[in-house]
């Protein structure tokens, strides 16, 4: 007795057991750096405007605390300070705690006998 084995043919549109065809992978790879040329640009341009926006606003907090420090002790003028300074803890006027809730800030600032701030240097 004799017994044949007929060979199972593999199918070629089962896609189950295949992977990606180079030229799927290429398109996908192409798509990505599309859309990575458009947001990058879009995104990077948001980065810096972030820092000038906290310096504004810790200029305007502390402005308002010389100015609160000021209208508390009913002075119309204060000790001028032309030498930058971060920490209010030292300075003359102390404006920590009592004003500030933070004894240093991320810029320095001098301020003229008004009481009128000035921005120096930002970290």
């Amino acid at each position: 007795m004799r017994i044949h084995i007929k060979p199972q043919k593999r199918s070629t549109t089962d896609r189950s057991e295949r992977g990606f065809t180079l030229v799927e992978l290429l398109v996908v790879l192409g798509i990505l750096g599309a859309l990575a040329a458009v947001v990058v640009p879009t995104v990077s341009q948001f980065v810096g405007s972030g820092d000038a926006t906290a310096n504004s606003t810790e200029n305007q907090t502390v402005q308002a605390a010389m100015d609160l420090y000021m209208a508390d002790t009913a002075a119309s003028t204060v000790a001028a300070n032309a030498v930058a300074t971060d920490n209010f803890a030292a300075s003359d006027p102390v404006l920590y705690p009592n004003y500030l809730r933070q004894q240093t800030t991320k810029c320095t600032y001098t301020w003229d006998a008004t009481g009128l701030l000035a921005q120096a240097v930002c970290s």
